[in-house]
C-alpha cells in the first residue's frame, strides 16, 4: 500500500496477497481492484486519478448499533440500526428483532437511573448511573458488544431467561454486597465488562479519548478522572475539579474534554493529553448537550434559551442562534456527510435540523420529549423519546421518520451522548478501514506472503497509521468465527484455508 497525506487524510496503495498453491499473486492498485472490496468511511478518491483508499472526510461511525439508556428500567438498550421491519415498513413492535438486548447497568440494590452511553472504539459502551453517590463515589458500567452464547441477553421480549418487562435483562444479584464497590462477579450476563465506582458523583459526563481510556465526571461534586479502557482501573494522576462541568462531555480531535454544567453559560475544558485543565469556554447559555462537527467547531445547546452556540476548537463563540421548534433543547448531533446539526426540543415532540451556518432547514415530527440524538452508520439520525418509551430513526433524505423501535413500558429513554461511536470513531480518533474476501476456489490453500509500500513513493505520514490484519477459513461463513492476525508487510502468513479475508485500518490524528 502506498501511504501518502492527500487533501481527504490518510490514503493507501496498492496491496500484494501471495498465495503458493499455484503460485498465484492477487494485486489491488487501481481504482476497479479497491471497488472489489468494503469501504467504512474510506474511498477511492476521484475515479481514475488517485488509485488509492483514502479516509473520508466526515468519517460516521462503523459500528451498526446504537446504546440507549433505559432510565426508567435501570438499564441500557443496543439496537440494530440497519434493522428493517418488513411488517408494515415503520413501527418496530416489542415483539419484533431490532434489539439485540438489554443489560442491567448497576448491580441490584446499587443506584441506577443510566443518562448517558459513549461508545469506545471497539463498539463496546460505558453508561453513566446519574443516582449514584453513595459514600461520596459515583458509577459507570462497560457493556461488550461482542458477546455471545446463552449467558448474555438475547433481545427477545419478557424471555423466560430474564426480567419480566424487560429484552431478556439476565440477573445482576450483588448476593452479599459483592459488588457495591466495584466488580461484575454477580452479574449473570457476560457483557457486562466493568463495574466502576468513580469519584465524580452523580455522573453524567462520559467520553473516550484515542487511546479507548473513558473519561468520567460527576455533575454532582464536579470530579472527573481518567479510567483504563481496559482493566477499569481509575487514574488518580487525572483527577481534577472541573467546575462548570460534569453534566456532559465529549473529547475533540485535539484531545480537548468539553464538559458541559447546565446551569452555567460556560462549558469546563481539560486537556487530556497533558492532564492540565485549560480555560473555561463561555457560551450563549446555560450549557447543555453538545457535539462536534468535521471541521471542529464545538456545537452547545441551551435547554432554557431554544438556542444552540457555534463555538471554534479555542472555545471562541462563532455565533448563537435559534434553533425553532419546541423549546427545551437537548440532545445534538452533526451529520459528517453534510456537518448539519440536529437538536432535540424537548419540550415537545419534534426535532430541528439546521445548516452549519445555523439556518433551520426543517422541522421534524418524532415521538413525546425526545431528549437526545445520534447519527448511525449509514448517516442516518436517531432520536430517543423520553415519554412515548420509544427510539425513532429518521432518513436525513427525507426528513421523516422511517422506523419506530418500541421499548416497552417505563424505558423512559433518556440520553444525549455518542450512543453510536459517531464523535470517536469521526473526531477523537479518526478511523476508516478497507477489507476484501478472497476464495481461492481450493479447499486448504496456503496463503504465504502479504505486502504493501512495495514502491519508492510508499511512506506513512507523521500521525497517520495503517494496520492490516488477515484471517482464514475453509468457508466463507466461518471467516466471521476465524480470529484475525496483524502483520508487518512482507511477513509471511502461513494461513490455510479457502477463503482469506484482508481488512486495513487507516487512523489519523484528529487534530484541527
Amino acid at each position: 500500500m502506498r501511504t501518502n497525506l492527500g487533501l481527504l487524510g490518510l490514503i493507501v496503495a496498492p496491496v500484494f496477497l501471495a498465495a503458493s498453491a499455484q503460485a498465484a499473486t492477487f494485486t489491488y492498485t487501481v481504482d476497479g481492484d479497491w471497488n472489489a472490496g468494503t469501504y467504512s468511511s474510506t474511498n477511492s478518491g476521484p475515479p481514475g486519478s488517485d488509485h488509492q483508499v483514502q479516509l473520508n472526510p466526515g468519517i460516521q461511525t462503523s459500528f451498526g448499533y446504537i446504546w440507549v439508556a433505559a432510565s426508567g428500567r435501570d438499564s441500557v438498550i443496543r439496537i440494530d440500526t440497519n434493522f428493517n421491519d418488513l411488517d408494515d415498513g415503520s413501527v418496530d413492535t416489542i415483539n419484533h428483532q431490532a434489539v439485540l438486548g438489554e443489560y442491567f447497568s448497576a448491580p441490584g440494590g446499587q443506584p441506577g437511573n443510566p443518562s448517558r452511553t459513549t461508545v469506545d472504539l471497539n463498539g463496546d459502551v460505558w453508561v453513566a448511573n446519574r443516582n449514584q453517590s453513595s459514600g461520596g463515589q459515583g458509577s459507570v458500567t462497560k457493556v461488550s458488544s461482542s458477546a455471545t452464547g446463552s449467558s448474555t441477553s438475547t433481545g427477545v421480549w419478557n424471555a423466560g431467561t430474564g426480567a419480566g418487562g424487560t429484552f431478556d435483562a439476565r440477573a445482576w444479584t450483588n448476593a452479599g454486597g459483592l459488588d457495591t464497590n466495584g466488580g461484575t462477579s454477580t452479574a449473570q450476563d457476560t457483557a457486562i465488562l466493568q463495574y466502576v465506582r468513580t469519584s465524580g458523583t452523580n455522573a453524567r459526563t462520559v467520553a473516550v479519548d484515542a487511546n479507548n481510556d473513558v473519561w468520567v465526571g460527576g455533575f454532582g461534586d464536579k470530579q472527573h478522572e481518567r479510567i483504563d479502557g481496559t482493566t477499569g482501573v481509575k487514574d488518580p494522576t487525572t483527577l481534577s475539579s472541573i467546575n462548570p462541568g460534569g453534566y456532559g462531555g465529549l473529547i475533540d480531535g485535539n484531545g480537548v474534554l468539553w464538559t458541559s454544567g447546565w446551569n452555567s453559560n460556560q462549558i469546563g475544558r481539560y486537556d487530556t493529553t497533558t492532564n492540565a485543565p485549560m480555560a473555561h469556554a463561555a457560551t450563549g447559555g446555560p450549557s447543555y448537550g453538545l457535539a462536534v462537527d468535521t471541521q471542529g467547531n464545538i456545537w452547545n445547546t441551551h435547554y432554557t434559551n431554544n438556542t444552540v452556540t457555534k463555538l471554534d476548537s479555542a472555545g471562541n463563540i462563532i455565533f448563537t442562534k435559534t434553533t425553532g421548534g419546541a423549546t427545551g433543547d437537548r440532545g445534538v448531533a452533526v451529520t459528517p456527510a453534510d456537518d448539519n446539526v440536529w437538536v432535540a426540543n424537548s419540550h415537545g415532540s419534534n426535532i430541528s435540523r439546521l445548516d452549519n451556518n445555523g439556518n433551520v432547514i426543517a422541522i421534524i415530527p418524532v415521538g413525546n420529549t425526545p431528549t437526545g440524538v445520534s447519527v448511525d452508520s449509514n448517516g442516518k439520525v436517531w432520536v430517543t423519546n423520553l415519554s412515548s418509551n420509544s427510539v425513532m430513526r429518521i432518513d436525513p433524505a427525507t426528513n421523516t421518520v422511517d422506523l419506530t423501535v418500541d421499548l416497552g413500558p417505563n424505558a423512559a429513554p433518556y440520553n444525549y451522548s455518542d450512543m453510536t461511536g459517531t464523535t470517536v470513531v469521526g473526531t477523537t480518533n479518526p478511523t476508516g478501514s478497507w477489507g476484501l474476501t478472497l476464495d481461492s476456489g481450493t479447499p486448504g490453500y496456503l496463503w504465504t506472503q502479504i505486502l504493501w509500500n512495495t514502491e519508492a513513493e510508499g511512506f506513512i505520514p507523521t500521525g497517520t497509521s495503517i494496520t492490516v490484519e488477515v484471517r482464514s477459513a475453509e468457508t466463507e461463513a466461518a471467516l466471521a468465527g476465524a480470529t484475525y492476525q496483524s502483520y508487518a508487510s512482507g511477513s509471511a502468513l502461513n494461513l490455510t484455508g479457502q477463503w482469506v479475508e484482508v481488512l486495513a485500518t487507516l487512523t489519523r490524528a484528529g487534530g484541527f
